[in-house]
């Protein structure tokens, strides 16, 4: 939505006179401070609705006090209570439940319709969520009206899923088109029954835009019917325009295969079945010799245990996040702990190392780690909310504890708590299923795949990092999680 701001939204909202307007969908805050910014000017008031915004409401709340509100929770929830608006801009959960019913509480029904529906602006409606859905959180919609859903990896070449296509960072419908599956999908049914009400104007560009005007809107306001002619492409510029914006899914695809090719090496990626599987480019006796070799393996005399593919992803990791706090959970020897330390004078990081176990290392001298005595299953005695709310970020936190699927999905939990946008999870060893041919059979993975399942929509798998060396050519695949 943002993208359209200067060309399309500001020279709406100009004409259309608002004094009060909705935005459904937040993310980074960019368009929603450009509107804060424009209400102020204008006089106006905006309503925000995210359930999760990737800022701070509450200091944004703060700053824009009397000009724009930040209202935390689901749209289909928030809506009711506000009061009516005369522009909604929707660019919230791309999915047919969620949009048709976004529109049916602005508009009304055919035999109840609103009196005075406002101006709405619709984003995505083209590829890739025009007519396929896409779900933050796929148990928030009745079941009924959810779309067989997974990851995978999608083009505008297939319905189905493309091998070539790119990963999104959302589970989405298996297939695309279809009965009530899309945002234009949703659109369409949502307004069949008052159609004549309203003009419609598709700008089928950077994935869509979609204007939906009050026909008595209009008729009161020549402004805004003169701007909507000027943002309208005309007969001449839509071939044009919609063949731009294929050249331009074309090249992403095109990029997204390059970047593929040169951080993940030559082998293509499976196409996911139900979730990301946990199958590796590494045959099972090739693992079982990386693995005995990873068994004599030490630091400064004190047993490490990293995969050598891991060294590095470890080594560009601490370069490229630059954690402020790396926070390991399981030291064994303190082989790691000493080496992670050491990368951050390496790389001029002034950070610190803070390793806990049940039964911790002794006689580590460094200035920079703190060795700590706890449970996995109990953090909140060795790592208290009054020791995490202090440690600086960026945040780096190594789980390698027992690899049970408990002692696992309890690290994930604790730390979810406190983890920023930027910091990193890493679950070390889930390729335990791989050492004896069965890859989907390992504890760690269990615990992440529960974890995403529910905290998915905060997290995504850093794919660079799984994949740099080959599809999941990893001591921890699929576990090297990015808090967004």
């Amino acid at each position: 939505m943002n993208t359209f701001w200067g060309p399309v939204l500001q020279p709406l909202l100009d004409a259309s006179g608002a004094r009060r307007v909705i935005e459904i969908g937040a993310d980074a805050g960019k368009n929603t401070t450009r509107l804060a910014r424009w209400c102020k000017k204008q006089g106006a008031f905006a309503d925000i609705i995210d359930p999760k915004p990737q800022f701070d409401a509450a200091a944004f709340n703060n700053k824009w006090r009397g000009v724009a509100e930040v209202h935390l929770g689901l749209s289909l929830d928030v809506l009711p209570r506000l009061p009516a608006a005369d522009v909604a801009l929707i660019d919230g959960d791309h999915n047919w439940y969620t949009v048709y019913h976004e529109i049916r509480a602005l508009i009304g029904t055919g035999d109840a319709p609103a009196a005075n529906p406002p101006i709405m602006v619709f984003h995505d409606v083209s590829w890739p969520w025009g007519r396929r859905d896409a779900y933050y959180d796929i148990d928030g919609i009745p079941e009924e009206f959810r779309q067989p859903a997974a990851l995978g990896l999608i083009s505008p070449l297939r319905n189905d899923w493309d091998p070539h296509g790119m990963m999104m960072r959302l589970p989405c419908a298996k297939v695309a088109g279809g009965p009530r599956n899309g945002v234009r999908t949703a659109m369409e049914d949502a307004f069949a029954d008052q159609r004549d009400r309203f003009r419609f104007i598709w700008i089928e560009a950077m994935s869509g835009l979609a204007i939906v005007v009050p026909l008595a809107r209009i008729a009161q306001n020549p402004a805004l019917a003169a701007t909507l002619d000027m943002v309208t492409p005309n007969a001449a510029m839509r071939p044009i325009v919609e063949w731009l914006e294929y050249a331009r899914l074309i090249g992403m695809m095109s990029q997204y295969q390059m970047v593929s090719v040169f951080s993940s090496g030559q082998q293509e990626k499976p196409v996911p079945a139900g979730e990301r599987p946990l199958t590796t480019a590494v045959p099972t006796e090739v693992w079982k010799s990386v693995q005995n070799g990873m068994m004599t393996q030490s630091y400064k005399g004190r047993a490490m245990l990293l995969s050598p593919f891991d060294v590095y992803n470890y080594m560009r990791l601490i370069e490229t996040l630059r954690p402020a706090t790396i926070i390991e959970i399981g030291s064994m020897e303190g082989g790691r702990t000493i080496w992670m330390a050491d990368q951050l004078r390496a790389h001029g990081i002034d950070g610190r190392v803070l390793t806990v176990d049940i039964a911790p290392p002794t006689g580590i001298e460094d200035d920079r780690i703190d060795v700590l005595t706890g449970n996995a299953l109990d953090l909140d005695e060795a790592l208290p909310a009054s020791v995490m709310s202090r440690l600086p970020h960026p945040l780096l936190v190594i789980e390698d504890a027992a690899h049970t699927t408990d002692m696992t999905a309890a690290v994930l939990k604790h730390f979810d708590a406190y983890l920023q946008p930027g910091d990193y999870m890493v679950v070390e060893d889930g390729n335990s299923g791989s050492l004896v041919g069965t890859p989907e059979l390992s504890p760690p993975h269990e615990a992440i795949r529960a974890f995403l399942r529910e905290r998915g929509r905060d997290y995504e798998l850093d794919l660079s990092y799984c994949d740099r060396f080959g599809y999941n050519v990893t001591a921890n695949p699929n576990g090297w999680l990015k808090r967004l």
